[in-house]
């Protein structure tokens, strides 16, 4: 589906309501970040942060508060990993009021490398750089789709009115769309492709106000960016590798509000990726909306000490009624280990103070292969002394079989002829403890290669029971061994992808008498409210022969929608017709933009990008036309 699966707990930080005239307090932007253990740099370089007070205005829609970097700034998400914060920007003067959308403008890995990017050793803008299996570090850019239409992000953030006298001068220059009463310029900017783009911005000119400092401390909003789905790796030409990114499973967090989830696990005798970090992940995750599954709110990854952070997550709005996660942790080599319950209070008066509490240690007797030793606490303060975070303690995580025997093996899909996923769509491999009354909770999580219609690589699953406990606030927390309902080793597997309902859980993957398991998984269905729509793309070579392969890419905020080949209109020359199918249509975000990969098949290596400023508007139309020109 769309997953917004958290709007309901970020709204719960904050209220809707419509954008307030005034200047309004300072405010710092972050990133952070969540990277499979195999990424040893993730950078990520944004030059420009927007703001709306619409959750579903796209680019081309009025009412943003628009924000262009005095210099672009990079962040290594693998840095930000364990709950770090990596600053986009600080003391951004933000219109007062309450915002439902953040919208972050990249730099492309083809444009000039940015000053920031060049010192933080990255070779392009957006990269993403792996070990493989001799040991090797591969750097590749990460392909960003309409990198000029920016990765929208749902979030809940409120802006109150700053001291009216203070300063302009802060990094960032505002302007503002919808005729704001601060003057108008306008202006033409180009793409990388030759074809130009006029509007008309107003802008906020830093000395427009005053020239004294407010007192009053700056918001702190974080982006929190999932590289577990939105880093996509894929194949093309047959033999050609790259990595996409598709921005879904995302969200922005007010800090001030915002709460954590820490722990340490034991990592003896656990094997490390050949990136060094342990090879297990922990998220929170809630209920999704029907009650039908567990969504994944939050993720992160286990760092080289065995300690993790979730953060920053949601809390209520009242300090009285915490917001409660479970804890999953887990990985292809361990026991998945579930924490139920864990109550995650907003802060003490809106401060991101932490507070103290004893400490109980609880050790479940030795089996053959021993359950995990568990430290438990009530709130207690991180290694950030600046996060509010609850602790699950200390856990020692056992391994999924007793050695020499495999600890894991290795699943992939495949679709069912005529009923292809959608190209962003996310595998997810289930589990659901077996007592009464639960639902499966997400273990594993792949992107498609969208391409090819499969996982890029084989999902390695863990052959292991699965321990369980509850924790409370008082630090009691008994863990049970116990086979998930499915089957020790095995799991539910469902797609999910934006615009479309989640996956039917009705199949499953048992562990192969040799082998990897292959699976078919359910086609997927629109989601709730939405009509099936269509593209109509007149694609024309400028120069026909020029390419004679290449993909079309629609995305909505930065996300991956559809892709469809384009081999056939280019080899001809002379282009051609080319329509997209079963498109999301007839909702506020029926939204898309075109991105077209062409190649010629003698030189696949050499692949252009191209992007279109073009909105493809199907939010009260079941079809859509386009001209794309390759360039």
């Amino acid at each position: 589906m769309n997953h917004r699966p958290h709007l309901a707990l970020i709204a719960a930080i904050g209220g809707l309501g419509a954008v307030l005239a005034g200047c309004g307090t300072r405010s710092d932007v972050s990133l952070t970040g969540n990277t499979p253990a195999q990424y040893s740099h993730v950078w990520i370089t944004v030059q420009s942060v927007w703001f709306n007070a619409s959750g579903t205005a796209g680019p081309d829609d009025g009412g943003w508060d628009k924000h262009d970097l005095s210099t672009p700034a990079t962040v290594d998400l693998v840095a930000e990993n364990g709950g770090n914060l990596g600053s986009i920007v600080t003391a951004l003067r933000v219109r007062a009021g309450t915002y439902s959308q953040v919208r972050l403008i990249p730099v492309d890995a083809t444009a000039p490398l940015a000053s920031s990017a060049q010192s933080a050793g990255a070779i392009y803008n957006f990269e993403a750089d792996y070990v493989d299996s001799t040991g090797t570090t591969v750097q590749l850019p990460l392909e960003l789709m309409n990198p000029d239409k920016g990765i929208g992000i749902p979030t809940s953030l409120k802006v109150p009115i700053g001291n009216v006298t203070a300063g302009l001068n802060g990094t960032g220059t505002g302007t503002t769309t919808g005729g704001l009463p601060f003057g108008s310029t306008s202006g033409t900017s180009a793409n990388p492709f030759g074809t130009t783009t006029t509007g008309t911005t107003s802008p906020l000119t830093s000395t427009a106000i005053g020239s004294t400092t407010s007192s009053a401390p700056n918001n702190s909003f974080a982006a929190a960016l999932d590289g577990t789905v939105n880093l996509v790796p894929f194949t093309f030409a047959n033999k050609s590798y790259g990595i996409l990114w598709s921005a879904h499973a995302t969200a922005a967090y007010d800090l001030s509000i915002a709460g954590g989830i820490s722990g340490q696990l034991s990592l003896t005798n656990i094997t490390t990726a050949t990136s060094g970090l342990p090879n297990i992940r922990v998220s929170a995750e809630t209920l999704s909306a029907d009650g039908s599954r567990h969504v994944v709110a939050s993720s992160t990854a286990v760092l080289s000490d065995g300690s993790f952070l979730l953060y920053p997550l949601a809390t209520n709005s009242s300090t009285n009624f915490p917001l409660t996660y479970d804890v999953v942790i887990h990985g292809p080599d361990i026991a998945t280990i579930i924490v139920k319950g864990v109550q995650v209070p907003r802060p003490s008066n809106s401060s991101n103070s932490t507070t103290t509490s004893s400490t109980t240690t609880l050790t479940t007797p030795n089996t053959t292969l021993s359950s995990p030793s568990l430290t438990t606490t009530t709130t207690t303060p991180t290694t950030n002394s600046n996060v509010n975070a609850v602790s699950i303690g200390t856990l020692t995580p056992r391994a999924s079989a007793a050695s020499p025997a495999p600890t894991n093996y290795t699943a992939n899909i495949s679709t069912a002829p005529g009923a292809p996923l959608p190209a962003g769509a996310v595998v997810n491999f289930y589990q659901t403890l077996n007592t009464k009354n639960e639902v499966p909770y997400v273990i594993e999580s792949s992107p498609i290669d969208p391409f090819n219609q499969v996982l890029s690589a084989d999902q390695a699953l863990s052959l292991g029971t699965v321990d369980s406990g509850t924790w409370s606030t008082n630090g009691a927390v008994t863990i049970v061994s116990a086979a998930p309902k499915e089957g020790t080793g095995s799991y539910l597997v469902a797609a999910s992808s934006p615009g479309f309902s989640d996956g039917t859980l009705g199949t499953k993957v048992s562990p192969p008498k040799s082998g990897t398991a292959l699976v078919v998984v359910p086609a997927l269905a629109l989601e709730s409210g939405a009509s099936a729509g269509s593209l109509a793309a007149a694609v024309v070579a400028a120069t026909p022969g020029k390419y004679d392969q290449g993909q079309l890419l629609l995305s909505h905020d930065g996300a991956l929608v559809a892709a469809a080949a384009l081999d056939a209109v280019l080899a001809q020359g002379t282009g051609g017709i080319v329509t997209v199918p079963g498109l999301p249509s007839g909702t506020p975000d029926a939204v898309y933009y075109a991105t077209v990969r062409a190649w010629k098949s003698t030189d696949p290596a050499n692949v252009q990008r191209q992007w279109y400023p073009q909105v493809i508007d199907l939010r009260t139309s079941t079809s859509g036309t386009i001209a794309l020109t390759v360039n």
